[in-house]
């Protein structure tokens, strides 16, 4: 396959001729970008890099009959969609399921059957269990962290749980914390109620990572002492995003990106197994609560609380540059290059002659991304 084109690339200067054949880069020259405004341009990416998929096209990951081919499904429509690095996420769930599924998620990357899995996001099984900070997570699932029982899940996934989201304040967290960044997994402060000074505490034991922060918090919290607060103020603290428009109004999401800064946020879908099905009601396989899919959100029946998220990364791209007033190149570096700099694989995302594929190319025009070519 030949593709040839003049485009942009995330985090460079300028415009560049490519000539991509044969699986790699042929041709990579800068050329002149008088003709290619930033409002209609080709953009090319090593893909966009989600770390938070717990499931899509009615694939459950924490379901208990989830198998390697519901996996690769996964796999092959987020690709679709230029997605083509992301984490698996396991949420609360019977401890034999978690590792059952974690063995069949292992047993995928170790194949290598679904290029796109990076490594695997553990969330909700350690979290608060108090009512609005647990969000939609069954109560009787979530408990204090258990250090064997990691070793015991980590055992099952290969050794690629690569995240671990949790509540701080939770009996032996800090040590836990501790327990897990001495083995290399990244751990994310998430679904808590911690006061300022355990947050900072849980910093200083390796917690690097505020998911999905301004979600997963009780509606009504103090205007100054709270968890989005205390984690914007966190300089070496990054920062997810659910960029869909239901979970942050456009407004807030603008402000607290501006906050953390473009170089510690990043985008996230928190994919939930129902998107990409028809709109209408569904039982949710997570609480068994019935479900409303509708406007590309997900709500529970009768609440006014969400179920995980339906838009994909590539959605989320776009609604950030449409309605939260960033540009395209800096969504597209926050939906990629920036979680691989969190995970230190940068060097994944560059872009250069010799490179191989899949390699994705999107067109941003009239306020609407595109993906319009995965070269392989």
């Amino acid at each position: 396959m030949k593709h040839e084109c003049i485009c942009r690339i995330p985090g460079r200067t300028g415009a560049f001729k490519l000539i991509y054949e044969d699986g790699a880069i042929k041709l990579l020259k800068p050329v002149k970008a008088d003709n290619m405004p930033d409002s209609n341009s080709n953009w090319l990416t090593a893909g966009l890099f989600d770390i938070q998929v717990n499931g899509m096209i009615g694939h459950y990951l924490s379901s208990d009959d989830l198998d390697t081919n519901k996996v690769l499904d996964i796999d092959r429509e987020l690709e679709k969609r230029g997605i083509l690095f992301w984490c698996p996420t396991i949420c609360s769930q019977e401890p034999g399921i978690v590792a059952k599924n974690l063995e069949i998620i292992s047993k995928v990357i170790e194949q290598k059957t679904a290029r796109g899995i990076f490594g695997i996001h553990m969330e909700g099984h350690y979290i608060s269990d108090l009512e609005g900070y647990r969000g939609v997570h069954s109560p009787k699932f979530i408990r204090d962290p258990v250090p064997e029982e990691f070793d015991y899940w980590q055992e099952a996934a290969g050794g690629n749980i690569r995240l671990f989201s949790l509540a701080p304040e939770r009996k032996g967290a800090i040590k836990f914390i501790e327990k897990l960044r001495n083995q290399g997994v990244k751990v994310g402060l998430v679904h808590h109620a911690a006061k300022h000074d355990v947050v900072l505490e849980a910093v200083a034991s390796g917690a690097d990572l505020a998911s999905h922060l301004i979600n997963g918090c009780t509606p009504l919290i103090h205007r100054q002492h709270n968890v989005i607060w205390s984690q914007l103020s966190i300089d070496e603290m990054w920062a997810s995003f659910i960029g869909d428009g239901h979970h942050i109004p456009y407004y807030t999401l603008r402000a607290a990106i501006k906050a953390k800064g473009i170089d510690k946020s990043i985008l996230i879908s928190d994919l939930f197994y129902l998107s990409g099905l028809p709109e209408g009601e569904y039982i949710s396989e997570s609480n068994k609560k019935k479900v409303v899919l509708k406007d590309e959100g997900l709500w529970i029946k009768g609440e006014d609380m969400l179920c995980g998220a339906a838009k994909t990364l590539d959605q989320d791209v776009e609604y950030v540059v449409k309605y939260c007033n960033f540009s395209i190149e800096d969504a597209l570096i926050m939906a990629s290059t920036n979680p691989a700099r969190y995970f230190g694989i940068e060097d994944k995302m560059m872009i250069y002659p010799g490179r191989k594929g899949p390699l994705a190319i999107f067109l941003w025009k009239n306020d609407s991304l595109k993906g319009i070519k995965i070269l392989k």
